[in-house]
């Protein structure tokens, strides 16, 4: 996915100034998928001074392309208290009480990475090793791998601060589209994964390791959307320290 120009970047910036929020529209949008959370932070305290940034901020939460986490930072809770339009209010309400609790632990360690990276850039050769093994079976790059999760071809536009953060907590900013789904089943079972296809007698998902299973639809009694991705969240311990900045190394080679 292309980061946004720094034309682009301008312009909103200009416009949120002015509170002109709904004239940005997909600009900030593109500006939300690729930035950082403290950058996140910077332009939802902006939105929140304004009801049509309010109901911008809203829908990009609700999309998933921004964490509900950022309705609770004190900057925009406090200006969406004030909101006069009290079914907005409500609606931004409604999606912070959704938000994750921060774990600080994990952002710390975040933090430590990118540091860890900035003082010894990892190889990005052995990085495309590294995810080859673990990521192909659901990442597409360059046509190679499979295409169960977004495909990453121009992922390195979005700097280091924010690749770090997607590769380290995938649950922060997870697209409607790649949410994960839960299944009960009548025979107790319960299964959850990424929906890739359904029609009236069966759904096709696809699990962690990327690979299909089908739930009849006559067997489900209970099936909910997460919040979560289906990546997994443990990369920070499945993968040594030198794995990690390899692969962040060949990650942010992926430019358009």
């Amino acid at each position: 996915m292309p980061a946004a120009t720094d034309e682009q970047r301008e312009a909103v910036g200009r416009l949120l100034v002015e509170r002109q929020a709904a004239t940005a529209g997909d600009l900030v949008v593109d500006l939300f998928r690729v930035a950082s959370s403290e950058q996140q932070r910077t332009m939802a305290a902006r939105l929140a001074a304004d009801p049509q940034g309010c109901q911008l901020l809203a829908s990009v939460v609700e999309r998933g392309i921004c964490s509900p986490q950022l309705l609770a930072d004190p900057a925009v809770s406090t200006r969406l208290d004030g909101l006069r339009d009290t079914e907005l209010r409500d609606r931004l309400h409604a999606l912070a009480a959704t938000a994750p609790q921060v774990d600080a632990v994990l952002a710390r360690l975040i933090d430590d990475r990118r540091q860890d990276y900035r003082e010894h850039p990892g190889d990005a050769t052995i990085g495309l090793a590294v995810f080859r093994k673990n990521c192909a079976a659901c990442h597409q790059v360059a046509g190679e791998g499979a295409k169960v999760g977004p495909q990453l071809d121009g992922i390195g536009n979005r700097g280091l601060d924010r690749v770090a953060e997607d590769l380290l907590d995938p649950n922060r900013n997870v697209d409607v589209a790649f949410r994960t789904t839960t299944f009960l089943t009548d025979d107790g079972r319960v299964l959850s994964g990424l929906v890739a296809s359904e029609n009236d007698d069966a759904v096709v998902c696809v699990d962690q390791q990327g690979k299909e299973f089908v739930v009849a639809t006559e067997s489900i009694d209970e099936r909910r959307q997460s919040s979560l991705s289906l990546m997994p969240a443990n990369f920070h311990e499945t993968l040594s320290p030198d794995d990690i900045r390899s692969l962040l190394a060949y990650l942010l080679s992926l430019r358009e």
